[in-house]
């Protein structure tokens, strides 16, 4: 069975890492709305589930969903996404709101799922999306 979360794990992050170039084109050219859409298809891509229906929750019952930490850090990269584009769109309090939610998400993981495994959770997020604002 870990094998089998282990390779869905990879999987949602490599679906992510497919839109990272998308986010970037649509933070910097597009409307809101298509920047927000964006973010929707990663989540449902990478995670299977509706970005908005996951964020209307508290972080540690959405935490509590998730089977491997790297699903975690998926959403409180896509979170954190969201924030930046809103921020650019000058929506400063909502910005503000989804970075504090996605701290939030990352110590919920690490507190559900252990420092060493978010921590390897963070180190492959890292190498196979890279760093979201280096686009930019």
């Amino acid at each position: 069975m870990t094998v089998l979360r282990h390779a869905f794990a990879l999987y949602a992050v490599r679906e992510l890492g497919r839109f990272t170039s998308a986010f970037s084109r649509a933070r910097e050219s597009s409307p809101l709305e298509v920047g927000l859409e964006r973010i929707r298809e990663a989540c449902m891509a990478s995670l299977g589930m509706e970005f908005d229906t996951l964020t209307r929750f508290d972080a540690k019952s959405v935490v509590g969903l998730f089977a491997a930490p790297e699903q975690a850090r998926v959403l409180a990269r896509l979170v954190d996404e969201r924030a930046r584009l809103l921020v650019k769109h000058g929506q400063l309090t909502q910005g503000l709101d989804d970075s504090v939610y996605a701290g939030q998400l990352l110590a919920c993981s690490r507190q559900r799922f252990g420092t060493p495994r978010d921590a390897r959770a963070a180190e492959l997020l890292q190498r196979e999306v890279g760093e979201l604002s280096a686009l930019v």
